[in-house]
């Protein structure tokens, strides 16, 4: 027979015990239920998170991030700077850089007629197959006075590669812009902003920096100028990289709104290297 616990009341009326005690948990589990904001002091607590002034870190850059050293032990996730990679310029200078990723591209003339229209430099963070694909285009930013770097050569990632395979990712990248013309580049960025000490001791191995970002309105997945300009312009710091990507007809369309914001905020857009020059 199962035993029954009663409990005895003021009024002599036996109540389950067990049953009295579940009534009790089940009301407190609902109330916490649709009062999810209701501290134990008795205050609500709000808490109001606006995506748009927040630079996503993925669950995977987050955990590179802190598989290395980070300058001056940064509290995570902010923009860092480390011996083997950077992710902002100096903090000191109203400097910010523009980069592009994913070129060249169909595109990218009126990409290059804009930075020239406002007389400011970029980097072009560029990619092999795309190198190859769209050739004409590729030479328009090699004779511009733009910065190059590589974005791998297929944009796959670059983590999942064997050693070897790293190797010939970047031989092939490089081959695929000199190819085109012999050129200068001084900068590689990891695809998916994905990498490990594999990926940035062969990029050391070609002399190049590997270069992140801290400011990323994620253009990629958004279709409104309006949008993307104003991410940048409010998340914009001394010695942000920037990062957008080319192929977009909404970035090209929010490059002027992002450039005048930036200039309206007091801020000096200057190439990659020159915004490294200080650290």
């Amino acid at each position: 027979m199962e035993t029954q616990f009663l409990l005895e009341t003021g009024n002599n009326v036996q109540i389950p015990y067990l049953k009295y005690t579940m009534l009790i948990i089940f009301v407190l589990l609902f109330s916490f239920w649709i009062f999810p904001g209701y501290s134990s002091s008795g205050q609500t607590e709000h808490v109001v998170i606006q995506e748009e002034y927040i630079d996503f870190f993925d669950e995977e850059e987050m955990r590179q991030l802190k598989e290395h050293q980070i300058k001056n032990n940064s509290p995570l996730p902010v923009p860092v700077i480390s011996s083997d990679y950077v992710r902002q310029g100096s903090k000191e200078l109203k400097k910010v850089a523009i980069t592009f990723d994913d070129g060249p591209h169909f595109l990218t003339g009126e990409y290059l007629d804009i930075l020239e229209t406002y007389n400011i430099p970029a980097t072009f963070f560029l990619i092999g197959i795309h190198v190859e694909k769209y050739p004409d285009e590729a030479k328009m930013i090699i004779d511009s006075k733009n910065e190059l770097g590589l974005h791998s050569y297929s944009h796959k990632q670059l983590t999942k590669m064997a050693p070897d395979y790293i190797k010939i990712d970047f031989q092939d990248s490089l081959t695929a812009v000199n190819n085109i013309a012999e050129t200068d580049i001084r900068f590689f960025r990891p695809p998916f902003g994905d990498f490990n000490d594999t990926i940035i001791e062969a990029a050391k191995d070609h002399d190049l920096i590997t270069i992140l970002w801290c400011v990323d309105p994620r253009d990629w997945k958004i279709n409104d100028p309006q949008q993307i300009a104003k991410h940048v312009i409010q998340n914009a710091e001394n010695g942000s990289i920037i990062l957008l990507h080319e192929g977009r007809q909404s970035t090209l369309e929010a490059l002027p709104y992002i450039i005048e914001g930036l200039w309206h905020k007091g801020f000096e857009i200057v190439s990659l290297s020159e915004l490294l020059l200080s650290l």
